[in-house]
């Protein structure tokens, strides 16, 4: 009984020491202060900034909407003028002898018989037959420019067609990929030369073309006004497709190269800047767009002159220390 009574209390002691090593294990570990992390990115003091020639400028605020592309042709002046002008003539003939239709009918019937049978039938055969006439020549103005293109609307056709003969208005046939269009056509269709030097011009004046055998796909006809493009020119085409994503406008030359990819600056703080990786695949007009997921913000500052500088001295530290 006196070896058990010894055994327990040993073993009470035992727990005691264990519990006050824990206790002051706990209490030494809250105790130690927590370990700052060093702030990312490149930390200039504003001499530094002086002195590196670092320059900024406010991200300016943009859209970007993905697009489809086609390719096209501009009409020649020929092929609009001839269709037109048989066209015209189609009807004027038709007009013509409509009228002299009735003319026959009203002195054959209403007169008494002024005119004979045979030259009023003769008067009816012959609108039968030019009306045949005008119904063809719809039929090839509509497989050379779809239905209803907008000259045949409104009263327009003079001034269209006077726009397109002085050049003042282009009009483009543009095929897309089988698929690329929705039911319903865009409201805006943007050209640009092939291979050109990146100039736009968009149009809202939108309409289907027919199918063209030798080029499978979705074509469609499209009025642009006040471009320099020449006749028979070759253009590619964009529409937009899907929603406008919102973002920043990149300048291009505060874009540098680095490990493969391409890299801007961004002042996050008063004395450090943060690298940002984008894509360049989005151009705009002088540089680039990025999108809000990238971390860019509309105002934040962009290092536009010295973004090489922050780079080098960021994947080479040893760089700053010697400075």
């Amino acid at each position: 009984m006196h070896d058990i009574r010894h055994s327990i209390a040993a073993l009470a002691v035992l727990l005691l020491l264990c519990a006050c090593g824990k206790s002051g294990d706990q209490g030494g570990a809250a105790k130690q202060p927590e370990k700052e992390e060093a702030a990312s990115g490149v930390t200039l003091s504003p001499e530094q900034v002086r002195s590196l020639g670092i320059t900024m400028v406010a991200a300016r605020p943009a859209q970007y909407r993905a697009e489809t592309s086609g390719y096209g042709t501009v009409v020649s002046l020929d092929t609009i003028a001839q269709a037109d002008s048989d066209l015209l003539a189609a009807l004027a003939v038709a007009a013509q002898s409509r009228a002299a239709a009735k003319r026959a009918r009203y002195l054959f019937t209403d007169q008494g018989g002024a005119v004979s049978r045979e030259s009023m039938e003769a008067a009816v055969a012959k609108a039968d037959a030019d009306e045949a006439q005008l119904t063809l020549a719809r039929r090839k103005a509509q497989a050379a420019f779809g239905l209803n293109p907008p000259w045949e609307s409104g009263g327009r056709r003079a001034a269209i067609m006077g726009r397109l003969s002085s050049g003042a208005l282009a009009l483009i046939r543009a095929t897309f990929p089988l698929g690329a269009l929705a039911a319903d056509l865009p409201q805006t269709l943007s050209i640009t030369r092939l291979g050109g030097n990146g100039r736009r011009w968009t149009s809202n004046q939108i309409w289907r073309a027919p199918a063209d055998p030798a080029f499978p796909g979705q074509g469609v006809f499209a009025l642009v006004a006040s471009s320099d493009l020449n006749q028979n020119e070759h253009v590619t085409a964009f529409v937009p497709a899907g929603a406008p994503q919102p973002g920043v406008e990149v300048p291009a030359g505060a874009v540098v190269y680095g490990e493969g990819e391409s890299w801007i600056y961004v002042r996050k703080e008063k004395d450090n800047f943060q690298r940002v990786r984008i894509d360049t695949t989005r151009a705009e007009a002088g540089g680039y767009f990025v999108p809000q997921q990238a971390g860019v913000r509309a105002g934040d500052a962009i290092v536009t002159s010295g973004a090489g500088l922050l780079l080098a001295r960021e994947l080479n530290p040893s760089a700053e220390a010697e400075d």
